[in-house]
């Protein structure tokens, strides 16, 4: 809603308090850089109450009209409400909204003894966790453990491909060669160094050779996306992701009170015309890329967009982190060089990858590679983070890569996914047919569909779980869950007969779900037909 739509909305009447302008020139005066943004609102609020212009029973913005207002994520516009809520200036009731208290000085309230308990915990809980509640309340189901239940929902490979047997025999193996030592203790906190070794030579292999100054072995890959946060990012940074992106990297920059700016992805990738527009806008510190089968899209960065990404990171100053997190399950096509491969003297990109979603998700082991002044405090984060990733993991790891059968492995699986995801196509086209527009990857982990507009895919789930079936709504992927048309389908935990099955439940449940809506006289939207950039 633009400013002269919102002073219209103000004087119909259809918003109760009619000084909110004054109310928002507030929040701009407060210094922008020493008070985080949750804090201003809170205290201009507060101003508004204690001047009189907010009396009782006042109510307040919704967390998505406030925060499309002052252009920030609604999680700030949460937990500023959280802050006045536990002062008592203000009371939340489901589906009415929230409004100023009676007597929100809060100085009667401070007069009277405690009650409760000892420790209220609602009242404690850090930004991290309002945050990361905040947002994976928007997950997918907790029917995913049911066993009878097919899931798509998430990207984890299944036990059928563990390498149990290989791993037995290594243990086994270093066990008797007398390294135990190597196993049972810390390893030092850059990583193991036969593992450092190992994956040094095989990164080498498939692009630019790694420097030992530019390596770093994290317990995977979500934990270097921590470690970047909490190497390069402050309150109030603007960080750029990709939209939709992956949910704990959105978490993890939220949490760090970054100021998360979208740029939408489409066929091709991040759109970097839109980022070129975006970065005019604004001092972003860091971009968040997805180059190589996108989490929730599938979508891979082209090679003409890869340069003109780089051409602008060059330009505009802005640092990457590029996360090649299912890099090695490609089906189709020539692999494109990375990012970092592309970076012409190495000092623009932080990379990283993990053994987790080709391997075993268990194992927990990713790694960073990054300019060497950027390594530095990165090596120093992990550090204070947990000492070390687990040695264990790494000895095994690195005689496994050793023995050349991580590679062995890539071609088992890389063979059985590209049949699951060609099965998953076709029981698509079968048993949905053309109800929902949908795009075959080259590789990673899922399939991302669209409803026609105006249909939830987060009401479908409802009809899917009757069925035996879930999947992972796509506003989950959205930084303000505004998009309810999308599902994310993994297409690697089922074998092809239970594939067929479920996305046949699936079918099952959107044709229950359509005429439920006939049925209720809100009608059938229709699918609009056009190419996979439409999809996003």
């Amino acid at each position: 809603m633009g400013a002269a739509d919102w002073l219209d909305w103000l004087r119909r009447g259809e918003f109760h308090f009619m000084n909110w302008l004054d109310f928002f020139e507030r929040v701009d005066r407060l210094p922008s850089r020493a008070v985080p943004m949750y804090a201003r609102i809170c205290q201009a609020v507060r101003g508004g109450i204690e001047s009189g212009q907010l009396p009782a029973n006042t109510k307040l913005p919704t967390n998505r009209e406030l925060a499309a207002l002052l252009k920030i994520d609604r999680s700030t516009v949460s937990r500023a409400y959280l802050e006045l809520e536990k002062a008592g200036l203000v009371e939340s009731h489901v589906g009415r909204g929230t409004f100023v208290t009676q007597g929100a000085s809060g100085k009667e309230r401070a007069a009277s003894p405690p009650t409760g308990p000892a420790v209220p915990w609602n009242e404690v809980f850090s930004r991290f966790s309002q945050t990361a509640f905040a947002m994976l309340s928007r997950q997918w189901a907790a029917s995913a453990l049911d066993a009878e239940v097919i899931s798509f929902a998430g990207g984890i490979p299944t036990q059928e491909f563990f390498p149990e047997q290989e791993f037995r025999e290594i243990l086994s193996h270093l066990n008797r060669a007398g390294q135990s030592a190597d196993m049972f203790s810390y390893s030092p906190s850059e990583g193991h160094p036969a593992l450092r070794r190992q994956l040094r030579q095989y990164l080498s292999e498939e692009g630019p050779a790694v420097g030992d100054e530019e390596l770093l072995i994290v317990s995977g890959s979500q934990q270097g996306i921590d470690l970047v946060a909490k190497t390069l990012v402050d309150p109030g940074d603007v960080v750029l992701i990709e939209e939709p992106t992956y949910v704990w990297a959105n978490c993890i920059f939220s949490a760090a009170q970054a100021r998360c700016v979208p740029v939408p992805v489409d066929a091709q990738g991040l759109r970097v015309d839109v980022l070129e527009s975006v970065l005019s806008r604004h001092s972003a510190k860091l971009l968040y890329v997805m180059p190589t089968f996108q989490n929730p899209t599938g979508a891979t960065l082209s090679m003409e967009r890869r340069a003109q990404l780089l051409a602008l990171a060059r330009r505009y100053r802005l640092p990457i982190l590029e996360d090649n997190f299912v890099v090695d399950l490609r089906y189709d096509g020539m692999p494109l060089p990375s990012l970092r491969a592309l970076d012409a003297d190495r000092s623009a990109v932080i990379s990283q990858g993990t053994f987790s979603k080709a391997l075993c998700p268990g194992l927990r082991l990713g790694w960073l590679v990054a300019p060497e002044p950027v390594m530095v405090r990165l090596r120093l984060a992990k550090r204070a983070c947990d000492l070390s990733t687990n040695s264990l993991a790494q000895a095994v790891m690195a005689e496994y890569l050793r023995r050349g059968l991580y590679r062995r492995h890539l071609e088992l699986v890389r063979s059985a996914y590209r049949k699951r995801r060609d099965a998953m196509c076709n029981a698509i086209v079968r048993h949905l047919g053309s109800q929902v527009r949908w795009s075959k990857p080259d590789g990673g982990l899922f399939l991302w569909a669209a409803l026609p507009a105006g249909l939830s895919s987060r009401e479908l789930l409802s009809f899917a779980e009757r069925q035996g079936v879930i999947f992972s709504p796509g506003d989950a992927f959205f930084l303000n869950g505004d998009r309810q048309e999308h599902l994310r389908l993994s297409f690697i935990q089922h074998d092809e007969p239970a594939i067929e099955e479920g996305i046949a439940r699936l079918g099952r449940a959107l044709a229950a779900y359509l005429s439920t809506r006939t049925r209720a006289g809100r009608g059938l939207p229709a699918l609009e037909r056009g190419n996979e950039a439409a999809l996003i």
